[in-house]
């Protein structure tokens, strides 16, 4: 599995440069690297280039024959392999991979009979290399944060608003969010 930031950026960012948490801050940064995998709608390594190979995805047929999918990657490289069928009984329907047209996360190719919903098998390359400085910055935030709640025992909330006590939550940073909803992974 891929971590979205370093141990150094981790340690920088609490101006540390001690050894002692250094299995520790590891295990979180995997956790914040997944954490934010799952709140951008991949899976594991959904940010990684890589080749991925007869994947099926959900897609649909326009009705003026425009197949449309969304590979799960936050970006789509270039289309090895192209098929399609309305449902899991019937054959596989083969494209040229070479007239597909890629958008940022989403492919589409002009010319299918037919038209609703249907099964998608492609083969792509896709992801990011290298990572964006934001998306490292946010997994560098987090993996600070789940160090800052280990290490201080906090729970899901302290104090009252009413009286005008801290609040805290473990919920995602609002700041975190901000920085990764251009990567969250929205299929119409």
């Amino acid at each position: 599995m891929a971590d979205y930031t370093t141990l150094a950026a981790v340690k920088r960012a609490l101006g540390s440069a001690e050894n002692a948490d250094d299995v520790l801050l590891t295990e979180l940064i995997t956790q914040a690297s997944r954490t934010i995998d799952r709140y951008c709608g991949g899976s594991d390594n959904y940010f990684v280039r890589e080749t991925l190979s007869n994947v099926t995805v959900r897609g649909y047929v326009s009705a003026d024959g425009i197949l449309c999918c969304w590979p799960p990657k936050p970006i789509v490289e270039s289309v090895s392999y192209l098929a399609y069928r309305f449902s899991a009984h019937e054959s596989w329907h083969e494209l040229d991979p070479a007239k597909a047209d890629v958008l940022k996360a989403s492919v589409s190719w002009n010319g299918v009979n037919g038209q609703g919903k249907v099964l998608v098998n492609i083969s792509f390359t896709g992801g990011f290399s290298p990572l964006p400085d934001d998306l490292v910055n946010a997994a560098t935030l987090l993996s600070v944060r789940f160090y800052k709640e280990v290490k201080s025992g906090l729970t899901d909330s302290i104090g009252v608003a009413e009286l005008g006590m801290l609040q805290y939550t473990k919920a995602l940073p609002e700041r975190v969010q901000v920085m990764l909803k251009p990567y969250k992974r929205i299929v119409l």
